[in-house]
């Protein structure tokens, strides 16, 4: 087990709880601060950093699988562990969403959403899953990849990084492919299935190989994950500054993959190195938060919307900036404590369940 990565998942899940906490903050009329606004400028990209830590998990941990029987295995892991964390939220969506805003029930795709079926955002029943579309994408394609890659499946991952890469290059600057004329007409399979997130899982996957056998000092991990930090901050201003805070809108996934996408690499990479070197993060809490950042990344738009349809929003809005700024803190810890509880005393042994049912 590395602990970094578990740390990591953490500080990846609360980065997004971040962005989502300063619209709600911006909604009260209030300034976002300091903390606040680096989540609106850079917070999104906790997903970037998700999508790095997926591919290098499943690359590292499946190093000795091969074969049909193992791919098979493989994918029933996935599928018990995607669905028995997701579908009670999808329960307590339906709750919050039938009191809030029944309206948008009738709009969502249910049993896409149910799925996680390629559907657009808006249909998606809770609106962060769209990031699980993905996921669900490349476990089918690295199923595959076990089941007919054998010893030659490092390599075949990294002939789809180069592939995938020159696709993104070639639908960002020949055919312009993610600009506002010609996004609107691209299907759903080609926004999901050509879509530069893919790089960046394979990029994790690549990186798997890379570092399986320990090589480098501490030091040398410590500056990997120094710049990596470094570019992530950095990615926060030019979003703010050069995109005007939108690069994380559809039209610019080729910029925000480039520049997010390569700090997560790098700040895995170091992490990796310094695990590997014997310096980790507090082990038991790191376990616990990191096994909670799913419960976490799935949860806290529900709880937004529940307390902001209770009135907290409206009535923080007539109070002082920093009573505000502190309550919406205080929120993150409450969430991030009730999601540890949920994931050690409900979501756990739900996962064992969903894994005797389909005898993993």
């Amino acid at each position: 087990m590395l602990v970094n990565i578990q740390f990591l998942r953490f500080a990846a899940a609360m980065l997004v709880v971040l962005f989502h906490e300063a619209a709600h903050l911006r909604a009260t009329g209030h300034e976002a601060g300091w903390l606040f606004g680096f989540g609106a400028r850079a917070g999104f990209a906790g997903v970037d950093l998700f999508f790095v830590i997926s591919g290098f998990i499943m690359a590292w941990t499946t190093q000795n699988e091969t074969g049909p029987a193992d791919a098979w295995r493989f994918a029933r892991r996935r599928v018990a562990r995607i669905y028995s964390g997701y579908w009670p939220f999808c329960l307590l969506a339906l709750l919050v969403f039938a009191v809030t805003d029944p309206a948008r029930l009738t709009r969502i795709d249910l049993p896409g959403s149910l799925v996680l079926w390629p559907i657009s955002m808006p249909k998606m029943l809770i609106p962060v899953a769209w990031t699980l579309v993905f996921e669900m994408i490349f476990y089918t394609a690295f199923t595959l990849a076990i089941a007919v890659g054998g010893r030659r499946r490092a390599g075949l991952i990294g002939v789809a990084f180069v592939v995938v890469l020159a696709l993104a290059l070639y639908n960002q600057f020949i055919v312009q492919a993610w600009s506002p004329e010609n996004i609107g007409r691209r299907s759903l399979a080609a926004a999901y299935g050509f879509s530069p997130y893919l790089v960046e899982f394979l990029a994790g996957a690549v990186l798997a190989y890379v570092l399986r056998r320990p090589g480098g000092s501490a030091l040398f991990g410590w500056g990997l994950l120094a710049v990596g930090a470094a570019a992530y901050s950095a990615g926060g201003w030019i979003n703010a500054e050069v995109f005007d805070g939108r690069i994380g809108q559809g039209y610019f996934v080729f910029w925000r993959v480039a520049v997010f996408g390569t700090a997560g690499v790098l700040i895995v990479a170091g992490l990796v190195r310094l695990d590997q070197a014997g310096i980790s993060a507090p082990a038991r809490f790191s376990l616990a938060t990191g096994g909670a950042s799913y419960a976490i990344y799935l949860s806290h738009t529900l709880v937004l919307e529940a307390t902001r349809g209770a009135g907290l929003n409206a009535w923080l809005g007539g109070r002082p900036a920093w009573l505000a700024q502190a309550t919406f803190i205080a929120l993150a810890v409450a969430i991030l404590w009730t999601c540890v509880t949920y994931y050690q005393r409900l979501e756990r042994p739900l996962h064992k369940l969903f894994r005797r049912a389909l005898r993993v």
